[in-house]
């Protein structure tokens, strides 16, 4: 019988864009694995193999709703995070403790920010802050300093379409570098911007600029238009507003979303740049290229990056998931990261990536994060880039929620958790086949508390077997190598599945070389 086989060189390509069909380096789906960590703490080179990795729970009792921002300043060293029910919560720089700074009452997490030794928070129809930051003087909440302290009319609490049964926040913040904080508001069904500047009398950021006061209105958006994230123009000096038309209906689409670059010294906007989806939720300037995350409130997400004029360039889509709230985006050096969730390979929220920190290593889509959400309708609500840890190993704060709980998760770094790792490769035959031998290549020696289970899945998934599970008993020479003998028959394609649930990673290199012979019609 003739015989072929199949080499996986790499992983590098990330989740392929078709069930059939994608290039040598790509593969099906994944979750929580990361190419573009090493493969230990004490190897600090990205290792662009199958590198499981593991996130934990870190909050605590006062985490009574999914976070939907997080943000850290340049005056402390603590973590701060809005919740969903309008509690402000804060953790020491170890993540170590948790403090109910303020439970704010009105509030459904609206929008959130750090400006000018102050922490800023959007309520339903007020803002607020704390401050100032560097205690001169003591610490103070003003629920109301827009109404109050500022003498503004107050917001609107407009409704905005919910997913997974959390409203998307209705005051997006954004502190831009001409040193003002914009706020998004709907003002009579029309999106506006208004403006806070401060200035110091007797401590940073105390007073209301005198010179170019806080205004309320200082930009029209069109009528319809809800303001849903803002950010930095591509030139760094514009500011990037992006809006929707979809209000509460998560159905119909009532309008394509749209992108308006202002250069905030103007009476009105200078572009408006439309998007195909209605649903708008998120963008970023990351490295004077701004990307926007669109798609379906249902299932579906775009990411797209602005190539100026009218011209947008679709640099990724996936079928599930929803685009992610405007705190749920960041970035890590070249890399996008963006929260979510999925149900294949298992159900779970998550953080995918596009690309990677090392701009000279071309990765595609990866699932780099298994929040330990276990309910269903899981979502990630609100990722950040908090810890200065290691560019080796970037860790990312996570807040998700299902329909039985909800916390806040940070990478684990004393193998105390399970892992939930999962990654499946679809190979086309076109014939009957058997499939003799599989040899993995491991890039350390099979350990206690090592845990790798082998599946394969013949036909479209329509029958599967489950391999020797690798660990120390049924390897218990310290392998790094491994070789097994399945013996699976199949009649079109196969899809090899490699799942992780020991407490201690255990990295899957290349070539993973599969042998197979080739059946007689």
């Amino acid at each position: 019988m003739p015989k072929k086989t199949i080499v996986i060189n790499s992983i590098i390509g990330g989740q392929s864009p078709s069930y059939y069909f994608g290039l040598e380096n790509q593969f099906n789906t994944s979750l929580a694995i990361d190419p573009d960590f090493p493969i230990s703490s004490s190897n600090v080179r990205t290792s662009g193999i199958l590198v499981p990795i593991a996130y934990e729970t870190f909050s605590s009792s006062a985490y009574t709703s999914p976070a939907l921002w997080i943000t850290t300043n340049p005056k402390n060293t603590n973590i701060y995070a809005y919740l969903a029910n309008g509690r402000i919560l804060s953790y020491s720089s170890s993540l170590g403790s948790e403090t109910n700074e303020r439970s704010v009452s009105n509030s459904s997490g609206n929008g959130f920010a750090y400006y000018n030794n102050f922490i800023y928070y959007a309520r339903d129809t007020d803002i607020g802050r704390y401050g100032p930051l560097n205690n001169s003087p003591s610490l103070a909440f003003n629920d109301t300093f827009w109404t109050s302290a500022l003498s503004l009319t107050a917001l609107t609490n407009t409704t905005y379409p919910s997913i997974r049964s959390t409203a998307m926040p209705n005051h997006p913040m954004y502190a831009h570098s001409d040193g003002k904080l914009y706020i998004g508001d709907v003002v009579n069904g029309q999106g506006v911007i208004h403006f806070i500047k401060t200035k110091k009398v007797t401590d940073e950021g105390d007073t209301n600029d005198t010179v170019q006061p806080s205004t309320r209105i200082a930009l029209d958006l069109p009528f319809g238009f809800y303001p849903t994230s803002i950010c930095s123009g591509p030139n760094g000096v514009d500011l990037a507003i992006l809006a929707i038309q979809t209000s509460s209906n998560t159905t119909v689409n009532q309008g394509n979303a749209a992108l308006f670059l202002w250069d905030t010294v103007s009476d009105s906007f200078y572009k408006q740049i439309s998007i195909s989806d209605s649903l708008a939720t998120a963008c970023i300037n990351r490295n004077g290229q701004l990307y926007v995350f669109s798609g379906s409130a249902n299932n579906g997400i775009r990411v797209i990056r602005y190539l100026g004029g009218d011209s947008w360039k679709t640099e990724d889509l996936i079928e599930e998931g929803t685009p992610p709230f405007a705190g749920a985006v960041d970035s890590v050096g070249d890399r996008l990261v963006w929260g979510a969730y999925t149900t294949i390979p298992e159900t779970s929220s998550c953080v995918f990536s596009l690309g990677s920190k090392n701009p000279n290593l071309p990765m595609g889509r990866h699932n780099i994060i298994k929040t330990k959400s276990a309910g269903a309708n899981p979502l990630t609500t609100a990722l950040k880039l908090v810890q200065q840890e290691s560019i080796a190993e970037p860790r990312l704060i996570v807040a998700w929620r299902d329909d039985a709980t909800r916390g806040l998760d940070r990478l684990d770094t004393d193998n105390s958790e399970t892992l939930g790792s999962v990654w499946r490769k679809l190979i086309v035959v076109g014939k009957r086949f058997v499939i003799r031998t599989i040899r993995y290549p491991l890039a350390k020696a099979v350990a206690a508390n090592m845990t790798l289970t082998p599946k394969i899945y013949v036909d479209d998934a329509s029958s599967s077997t489950t391999l020797t599970v690798i660990n120390s008993t049924n390897y218990p020479n310290s392998d790094r190598f491994i070789r097994q003998e399945p013996k699976v028959f199949g009649k079109n394609n196969f899809e090899l599945e490699l799942k992780w649930t020991g407490t201690v990673s255990l990295p899957v290199s290349t070539p993973i070389i599969i042998d197979l012979e080739i059946l007689d019609p």
